[in-house]
C-alpha cells in the first residue's frame, strides 16, 4: 500500500497513459476515472480532479487539465486500483464531529445532538456547521483551521 500521494499520481496518471494524450478535458478525465476505468462515481472522481489540483498535480490550461509531473516517469503497478475511499473528502461539518469526538470522548450520537439542540436555540438562523462550531468552542475543542474554512466556504459561491 503506497502513500496516498503515490496513490493519487498513479490515479491521476491512468486517464492520460490510457488515453494516449497529455491534456484532456475534465468531462474526459472523469469519465476516464468513473466509466472507463470503473473506479469512481463521477462525483467521486470531480473530487479525486479538485484534490489533485489542490496538490498541484494537475494545472488546468484554458479548458485542458494536464498533469503538472512528467507522466512518463510514472510507474504504475501492474492492477493497481485506488482505496475506494481514499480521495472521500469528508465534510467541514464531519470533521467537526470527529474532532469534537476526540477531544471530548463523548459519543459521536451525544456530539450531533447537542449540535442540533444548539441549531433549535438559534432558531435555525445559521447553517448547521456554525451550530457545530459553536458546540466545539463550548467544550474547549480547537476547531480554528475549520472555522476558517468553513468562513471561506460561507463566503465563496459554489462553481
Amino acid at each position: 500500500m503506497g502513500s496516498s500521494k503515490s496513490d493519487l499520481t498513479n490515479t491521476v496518471s491512468m486517464p492520460f497513459l490510457r488515453k494516449g494524450k497529455d491534456a484532456l478535458r475534465e468531462s474526459e478525465f472523469v469519465l476516464a476515472l468513473s466509466i472507463d476505468l470503473n473506479w469512481f462515481a463521477p462525483e467521486q472522481a470531480k473530487n479525486v480532479l479538485n484534490q489533485a489540483e489542490k496538490s498541484g498535480l494537475l494545472k488546468r490550461e484554458g479548458e485542458f487539465i494536464r498533469p503538472a509531473f512528467d507522466i512518463s516517469k510514472v510507474e504504475i503497478p501492474s492492477g493497481f486500483k485506488p482505496e475506494p475511499g481514499v480521495f472521500e473528502k469528508k465534510t467541514i461539518f464531519d470533521r467537526m464531529i470527529e474532532r469534537i469526538v476526540l477531544s471530548t470522548g463523548m459519543e459521536k450520537r451525544k456530539v450531533i445532538a447537542l449540535i442540533n439542540k444548539k441549531q433549535e436555540e438559534l432558531a435555525k438562523m445559521v447553517v448547521i456547521e456554525v451550530s457545530a462550531i459553536l458546540v466545539a468552542l463550548e467544550h474547549g475543542v480547537m476547531v480554528d483551521d475549520l472555522i476558517e474554512e468553513e468562513y471561506e466556504a460561507l463566503i465563496s459561491p459554489l462553481p
